[in-house]
């Protein structure tokens, strides 16, 4: 079959840019890249401009457009990325599971509107980021924060982006997201406990979205947290990293200055957050055995 026209519009960070990335790469597609500089990270803010609000009037990433036709967000776009043929052996969309049970996972495990604060693994993944975020916020000038304020679609985002140029919010928002992620990465556990090498033993949507979920804690510093009385994850998370995609769909992105912003973020950010997952995974009563499938949780 011939590549669809694609084009993506994305940006380097974004987490939900990489899940897109890694499945145009898993289905084995060629695309052309818009870099969008963010707004919450650059001056320039381009994803407030009128240029791309006219793709996405929402001024998020990623959005693409296929042979014309413009999708946004990702769940959306790797769902109807998987209908289009490609040269790929699989589908990221097993035939043997139910549909709306990957795609229900595939929203769970990303950013979506309308999901209840912190409630599921995408959404604690913003509260766990909200240092950083207040951290590249702080450093933009002021007529930035006037651009978000005049142009920015959103009126949540506005809000929170002013509240973090002249307060801390990010200083207590971490914690409101501890208890549910402990509650999601036992269930993770206990579900990887069968010795399964991928969420359904094949790659699928759900495997992309946790590959950018982990990579981010990563980012966070916040990894021991998938290895700590979770071995199964830790396996199924060492399992992910050899993927090809995940090293040119996310790592490669990382230029010099997400490393540096990284880099700083981390050099002046405290472990409190870290030390309140380990300290509430203690509160369980995990007993790990040895053999599949005998781990148990109360």
């Amino acid at each position: 079959m011939s590549n669809p026209n694609i084009i993506l519009y994305h940006a380097n960070w974004s987490f939900c840019s990489q899940m897109v990335r890694v499945a145009l790469l898993e289905k084995g597609f060629s695309f052309d890249e818009r870099h969008i500089k963010l707004c919450d990270q650059y001056p320039e803010g381009e994803n407030i401009d009128k240029d791309y609000l006219a793709i996405n009037p929402l001024g998020t990433v990623p959005a693409i457009q296929i042979d014309g036709n413009t999708i946004c967000g990702s769940a959306e776009i790797i769902y109807q990325l998987d209908k289009i043929d490609s040269n790929s052996a699989y589908s990221l969309y097993p035939n043997n599971v139910n549909e709306d049970e990957i795609r229900k996972w595939a929203s769970d495990t990303t950013i979506t509107d309308g999901v209840e604060f912190a409630s599921t693994l995408g959404t604690i993944m913003p509260v766990f980021s909200s240092p950083l975020l207040q951290y590249m916020i702080k450093q933009l000038p002021f007529s930035s924060i006037m651009k978000i304020l005049l142009k920015h679609p959103r009126k949540d985002r506005k809000m929170i982006f002013i509240a973090m140029y002249f307060g801390n919010p990010s200083k207590r928002i971490p914690f409101m997201g501890v208890k549910n992620y402990v509650d999601e990465i036992l269930k993770l556990e206990k579900l990887f406990s069968d010795g399964r090498t991928f969420f359904y033993n094949t790659f699928s949507h759900v495997d992309i979205n946790l590959m950018c979920v982990f990579n981010r804690l990563i980012d966070l510093g916040l990894e021991e947290t998938l290895s700590y009385k979770t071995p199964f994850i830790n396996k199924y998370w060492e399992n992910l990293k050899l993927r090809k995609s995940y090293e040119e769909g996310i790592l490669n992105y990382y230029t010099d200055k997400e490393k540096d912003l990284l880099s700083e973020f981390n050099r002046n950010n405290n472990s409190s957050v870290l030390k309140a997952i380990i300290k509430e995974i203690d509160k369980r009563k995990i007993t790990p055995m040895k053999r599949f499938g005998t781990v148990k949780y109360d």
